[in-house]
């Protein structure tokens, strides 16, 4: 089976020489300030104490000498629509810290057309690492830039958000801003983590449903509405986002946005009300968000603000663990101040603005589970959190849900009538109930549902290894073979699921975001286990890690391979040190030597004369 990896590296050269009048400018430790100055002969450079002053063009290239030196700041590059202007470590790591007194790590203002890269040794992960920051954002590109790549950049430990892409309008800008449009936003494979604020910030916040935010200004003279800057193309895709203090992702005035093979852990963590998600879609955005796996969130799952989403494919694992939305007990013993929580939440409220185009949602073969549940105070007086939730779609009509696996697990020291059940419906659904509340979904009379399938048992569900993060369907799942081919058929991007793995398999579809793949016949795989999980890269020199089978029986044939994604077609053959039984499980050592360099998540497969036998997931980390 060939699985898809959240983070590959491409280790390449920058092709430095892209033409013949290429130029390729040393940037050394103690330049902070570099601008572009036109009146400068092309291709050269002046230093006056920190400012670094380039004439430089597109196909050009600013080598970052490796060490520890403060934030930077670009202004006014631009390279062109074919060859951006590339900026990247030289050599070792470029470390971007001020511990005391930093407001940004890396700021872009007015450039277009760049290529932010710590992609230029094949030993290092992230060329480029921003920390400690203790007053700002790690990487900030804004004042009317746009048009940028940005791979294999660490942003952690800093006090707002990891990423931003933006530019705010205010008094001074108003009459450019409001004609300004964002292009073509990149960024994937960056490892950000322990942030602040959101993980990535992408597009201006204040649509406000088409009211924007009224500006009077004096000096130039404005009076009116302002509305955030279009973006038009944003791909967020292949990052790890860990430990973020509020969104992970978010992408808001967006047109053909793309989120998706993203890792997302731990979002939320600051526990700030609607500041609460592993990936949100502001409005009025136009976006696909799939294949992207949301682990111990205190936030929702997904939720999204825009119009027209696919959201499909998708991994949310234990969302919702907020204490605020809870609530508390009063005197009296009642619960008071607590709300719903969500795998999915859709809200059009956007479409107040008579302008935006009431696009449909689909909204299938994502897998969802939820293993802790809480009380819901009055009126509900029930259990939660839900889902999937689209109730308060009051003006988008035609939406579909169908093909998802929702598990929302019944305490069992709970009693059981307190389980949800069921599809609830604010007004006329046929055979669906207001009674429900809450539901596995949620939705009203504008939405199409389709089949899902429901669960308030864990177990019965037949998770490869659900307690170890393993929740690939075994072939005695009875969400196998049992989703709506029609789901399937009439959506192609939906022919492939979390894994690439083909839809469907078997002779239907199975529900949820991964297709079960059968293995070899015989073959007792009621679980297999790869320990440590994660494995940590700056841990694992002269370690192993171990792999475990349910089988006594010797393996023909045997081999292990660790497979990437099929972008790279990555595929490694591993050694084994150690084969033997141990309290009747066969235990396979293997030396962390043999690892991958980057970081993300992989697919261990073992196979007998070449068929798959067993696999698991296993995230490699800094």
């Amino acid at each position: 089976m060939k699985t898809k990896l959240l983070l590959i590296a491409f280790f390449f050269g920058f092709g430095l020489n892209q033409n013949a009048f290429a130029t390729v400018f040393d940037v050394p430790l103690g330049v902070e300030w570099i601008q572009q100055i036109n009146t400068l002969s092309q291709g050269t450079s002046s230093r006056v104490y920190n400012l670094l002053k380039v004439n430089a063009s597109g196909g050009d290239t600013l080598l970052i000498a490796g060490g520890t030196r403060t934030p930077m700041r670009f202004d006014n590059l631009l390279g062109d629509s074919l060859n951006p202007l590339v900026i990247c470590n030289k050599d070792a790591q470029v470390i971007i810290t001020k511990p005391v007194g930093g407001y940004f790590g890396m700021a872009f203002n007015a450039c277009r057309y760049i290529k932010l890269s710590g992609n230029n040794n094949p030993n290092v992960v992230y060329g480029i690492k921003i920390t400690q920051i203790p007053g700002g954002s790690g990487l900030s590109i804004n004042n009317f830039s746009s048009n940028f790549e940005v791979e294999r950049v660490e942003v952690g430990n800093v006090y707002s958000s990891g990423i931003v892409a933006k530019t705010d309008p205010n008094c001074a800008n108003v009459l450019s801003y409001v004609n300004f449009v964002m292009y073509d936003i990149s960024l994937h494979h960056n490892y950000i983590h322990h942030t602040g604020n959101e993980g990535f910030y992408i597009g201006n916040t204040s649509y406000n449903e088409g009211s924007g935010y009224t500006y009077n200004c004096t000096n130039p003279v404005f009076s009116g509405k302002v509305l955030p800057h279009k973006i038009i193309g944003v791909k967020v895709y292949e990052n790890m986002c860990d430990s973020n203090g509020w969104d992970a992702i978010q992408v808001s005035a967006s047109e053909a946005a793309s989120v998706h093979d993203n890792y997302i852990i731990h979002d939320s963590y600051a526990d700030v009300t609607n500041q609460q998600s592993g990936i949100m879609i502001g409005e009025p955005s136009i976006a696909e968000v799939y294949a992207n796996t949301i682990v111990d969130g205190k936030g929702v799952g997904i939720q999204c603000f825009g119009v027209g989403a696919k959201i499909y494919n998708n991994l949310i694992i234990h969302p919702g663990n907020s204490s605020k939305v809870r609530g508390t007990y009063n005197s009296s013993g009642q619960l008071i101040n607590s709300t719903f929580t969500f795998g999915i939440y859709i809200n059009d409220k956007v479409c107040k603005d008579a302008t935006i185009s009431k696009l449909p949602y689909l909204v299938a073969h994502n897998t969802i589970v939820i293993d802790k549940i809480y009380r819901v105070g009055a009126p509900y007086n029930t259990w939660g959190p839900q889902g999937i939730n689209a109730n308060s779609l009051n003006y988008i009509n035609g939406s579909f849900f169908g093909n998802n696996l929702i598990i929302i697990d019944t305490n069992t020291n709970m009693a059981q009538n307190n389980a949800i059940s069921g599809i609830y419906s604010s007004n006329s659904v046929s055979g669906y109930s207001i009674a429900n509340a809450p539901a596995f979904v949620s939705i009203n009379s504008r939405s199409t549902i389709s089949a899902n399938y429901f669960s308030n048992e864990i177990n019965t569900l037949n998770f490869g290894n659900w307690a170890n993060g393993n929740f690939a369907l075994q072939s005695n799942s009875p969400a196998v073979d049992a989703a709506v081919s029609s789901t399937v058929s009439s959506n192609t991007i939906l022919n492939k699921d979390l894994w690439m793995i083909t839809r469907p398999s078997g002779s239907s579809p199975d529900f949820g975001a991964m297709e079960y793949v059968p293995v070899v016949t015989g073959f007792n795989n009621n679980g297999m286990v790869v320990a440590p999980n994660p494995i940590f890269l700056s841990q694992s020199s002269g370690n192993s890690f171990t792999i475990i089978l349910n089988d006594t029986n010797a393996i023909s044939g045997l081999q292990v391979e660790m497979v990437g994604s099929t972008l790279s077609n990555y595929t490694q053959v591993l050694s084994v040190q150690t084969n033997q039984i141990v309290n009747g499980k066969r235990e396979l050592v293997i030396a962390c030597s043999q690892l991958p360099t980057q970081t993300g998540l992989f697919s261990v497969q073992v196979k007998s004369n070449g068929a798959l036998k067993a696999f698991a997931n296993v995230m490699i980390l800094p």
